[in-house]
């Protein structure tokens, strides 16, 4: 513990000794010119950094991966800013090798610290390295679906069809199951349809073939399946599975539900609701 009447005699001496009292105050006006050099620096490599951002996001505006395009923007704008950290230390009088020295001596509790970062890290450049998917994809990863937004160094961005943003770190992103809705350029779409036993299955099967061959969104190069796939307790069930581009996928869907009850309706054949026959028998004492 430093002695209170000690210290008061150093500051004593040092005021009455007015060569070392200007050897410090000099000294703390080359420091504080020194913070503020190194703070306008800042200031204006961080401007410098936004510009340079911004032109290269305009440059690569029409790049062939967007994906790649986003995650490299995340990568340059954090080693610029560490470059930026770096040169206003060096400023403020830090040495290089002190400095090189104090990151190698925290390196390891860094690392432990930043464990998760790190894998989220890891975890971006294996996505894009593989194009698990790009930007504008639908995709669901670990229960959580949506379109690919923005793919940065930790996580990826996705937007859910009501327009929720969901943040999913990357590393749990290549740990996971990952079902990619639009990587393929062609999709089935796959109904069951349930008829009544008294009706015609023959009929509503040409009815269902009509509509997949007239619609002009379903493939007519791809083969088309439907057929009488089971009997069950309550309905003659078809199926119907036909073939169109991913981004009309929703479209198909929709305009065959809509027109299959249209066309059903119009011949008379009845799509029947599960229901149960309960027989009871009066027994006579």
């Amino acid at each position: 513990m430093i002695n209170k009447e000690n210290f008061l005699n150093k500051i004593y001496d040092l005021l009455i000794d007015s060569d070392k009292l200007a050897e410090v105050v000099g000294k703390l006006i080359l420091f504080s010119i020194r913070i503020i050099i190194a703070i306008l620096v800042f200031i204006v490599l961080r401007k410098i950094i936004d510009v340079l951002m911004i032109k290269y996001e305009k440059l690569d505006k029409k790049a062939s991966s967007k994906s790649l395009h986003t995650f490299s923007i995340s990568i340059f704008r954090m080693i610029l800013n560490f470059i930026v950290i770096m040169i206003a230390l060096l400023i403020l009088g830090v040495k290089q090798t002190a400095f090189i020295g104090l990151l190698g001596g925290a390196g390891l509790g860094i690392a432990l610290a930043l464990k998760d970062t790190l894998a989220n890290f890891a975890g971006g450049i294996i996505l894009i390295v593989f194009k698990a998917y790009e930007i504008g994809d639908y995709i669901e990863i670990n229960g959580q679906g949506g379109s690919v937004h923005e793919i940065n160094v930790f996580a990826t961005k996705l937007n859910t069809p009501d327009n929720k943003r969901i943040l999913v770190p990357n590393g749990l992103a290549s740990s996971n199951q990952i079902i990619n809705y639009s990587k393929n350029k062609m999709r089935r779409v796959e109904h069951l349809f349930g008829i009544s036993y008294e009706d015609d299955f023959r009929k509503a099967l040409g009815i269902l073939n009509n509509i997949a061959e007239t619609h002009p969104k379903i493939s007519q190069k791809i083969d088309k399946i439907i057929r009488l796939r089971e009997l069950g307790n309550s309905s003659v069930n078809l199926t119907f599975r036909v073939w169109c581009k991913s981004e009309d996928y929703w479209t198909v869907y929709y305009d065959v539900l809509e027109e299959v009850k249209t066309k059903f309706d119009e011949n008379d054949i009845s799509i029947p609701f599960p229901q149960m026959d309960v027989h009871m028998n009066r027994i006579e004492k």
